[in-house]
């Protein structure tokens, strides 16, 4: 089976299924998207990131070096894309959605079993975990406080990120895993059956948000932020792990994972502050469809790059 075909109907198509699902469920009975994005900011997804967090089994170099990496790679993209938004002058809520749906990109439920079903190693999806745990962090301070500082003030926007419970969670989480405290299994097993359900109702939102926004296919800061999203920052991680000399298993997940399309948490944090959903909307369909060829490209190079 080709890489584009291993891809499509493994990954792609699973979350496209999902997606349609959400579109018809909104059409039919109008969903209350607000909602359904405060149960997965406030309840799904801390479980989820918990989890990640406290039962990952990786050495702390290799945990180090991946969140270094990570993070210096999302700051570079923040930065170009900054860089784009000024140049074109977008606006200040235009430039805010197009930083984001550049930078932070699907790392849970389109790498996760995109990683797993490419290198069927358990390392290998330890590694994207923290990759996702690092994301993350980025996501909810850095990424939240460039959607909030679209239409709202600076202090406003350092405001919202403090009440937003997931540094906290995975604070917790790394705190008790490094102090080796037993969690008892009455508590894991809600969080689990919790964590479980992130995946299927962020894509049933997204799809509920799509039926509701209307596509412009003229519109270019869609094809920018698509190709900074899936071919740029893929480009950046692969020059950050040659130069810091990361190799094998480790620099393969990293430059894979980086070209995942745009994370639907830009949709999700772009509807509680109400800046531009529609265009985070398009810019994760668009990227997720363009994917399906971008990803295999990906794939292929980094295979063929980087040294076992």
């Amino acid at each position: 089976m080709t890489y584009f075909s291993y891809t499509f109907i493994n990954v792609i198509l699973p979350i496209f299924i999902i997606i349609t699902a959400g579109a018809v469920l909104n059409t039919a009975f109008h969903l209350d998207i607000k909602s359904l994005t405060k149960l997965q900011f406030y309840i799904l997804m801390p479980s989820m990131l918990f989890l990640k967090v406290y039962q990952s089994e990786l050495s702390s170099q290799v945990i180090t070096i991946t969140i270094t990496v990570s993070l210096i790679v999302i700051l570079l993209i923040v930065g170009i894309s900054l860089l784009i938004a000024k140049i074109r002058g977008y606006s200040k809520s235009e430039s805010s959605v197009f930083i984001n749906s550049s930078t932070y990109f699907n790392a849970g439920n389109y790498s996760l079993p995109l990683i797993q079903l490419l290198f069927e190693d358990p390392i290998a999806v330890s590694i994207q975990a923290i990759i996702l745990m690092a994301h993350n962090i980025a996501f909810f301070t850095v990424g939240i406080f460039t959607a909030g500082s679209g239409n709202r003030s600076t202090k406003d926007a350092l405001l919202y990120i403090l009440k937003m419970p997931l540094l906290y969670v995975m604070a917790l989480a790394a705190i008790l895993k490094s102090s080796g405290i037993v969690i008892p299994q009455p508590i894991i097993d809600p969080l689990t059956i919790l964590s479980s359900g992130y995946m299927a109702v962020a894509l049933l939102t997204l799809g509920a948000q799509l039926s509701e926004t209307k596509f412009l296919l003229t519109n270019t800061r869609l094809y920018l932020s698509s190709f900074v999203r899936l071919l740029v920052s893929p480009a950046i991680a692969y020059l950050i792990v040659s130069l810091m000399g990361v190799q094998g298993i480790l620099a393969r997940v990293i430059v894979v994972a980086f070209g995942a399309p745009t994370a639907v948490n830009v949709v999700l944090s772009s509807i509680e502050l109400d800046n531009e959903p529609e265009f985070a909307s398009q810019a994760v369909f668009t990227s997720t469809v363009l994917s399906m060829i971008t990803i295999n490209l990906v794939i292929m190079a980094a295979f063929a790059l980087i040294p076992a």
